[in-house]
């Protein structure tokens, strides 16, 4: 509560009009986006999983090259998340 909103009577904090929020509007994302987005964060977490193993298990360096791509994969997803395309 602010302090103006505490300096008032209590029949009249009701009626004090808050700014609208806009991170509360609905996303805007289509059925065919969201699925596209939906994939790609699966090939990401499928790389990041594979990464990982061969990190430990094999070659670091092409553990870098797989981690690095299943990184690609996630900044599209976040570029179309953020563009709201």
């Amino acid at each position: 509560m602010s302090e103006q909103e505490s300096l008032l009577p209590p029949e009249e904090r009701d009626k004090v009009e808050h700014p609208k929020r806009h991170n509360l509007e609905p996303f805007r994302d289509s059925s065919r986006t969201r699925e596209l987005r939906f994939w790609l964060n699966i090939l990401f977490m499928i790389g990041a999983i594979a990464g990982l193993v061969v990190y430990f298990y094999a070659s670091q360096p092409m553990a870098m090259w797989i981690l690095a791509i299943s990184c690609g994969f996630k900044f599209i997803e976040l570029a179309l998340r953020i563009l709201k395309i």
